[in-house]
């Protein structure tokens, strides 16, 4: 099973990093999560995005998530700390 946490976008600071302020955590994760989390993702899934990385820019990443409350489906956490996600808009209800 996948660990997944879900919070704000605080600050985008590549075109594949962003810093989070997690305020929930799925139940049955496996690894506790600070309330402040780096993320690099390696999937996003975000419509206003275009589709192919090399297209993205920074810019547009800013636009379509900073401030935004998304879900990441943990990977794994590297060895510098950060956190290998999938990235989501939140559904419904936040979730």
């Amino acid at each position: 099973m996948t660990d997944i946490i879900w919070g704000t976008v605080t600050k985008v600071t590549a075109n594949n990093k962003f810093e989070i302020n997690v305020t929930h955590r799925k139940e049955d994760n496996k690894v506790s999560y600070a309330d402040s989390e780096i993320v690099i993702f390696t999937e996003i899934d975000i419509m206003s995005l275009p589709a192919e990385s090399s297209l993205r820019t920074i810019q547009q990443i800013q636009d379509a998530i900073n401030g935004k409350f998304i879900k990441c489906e943990v990977i794994s956490r590297l060895d510098d700390n950060t956190l290998n996600c999938k990235v989501f808009h939140s559904g419904a209800g936040g979730y």
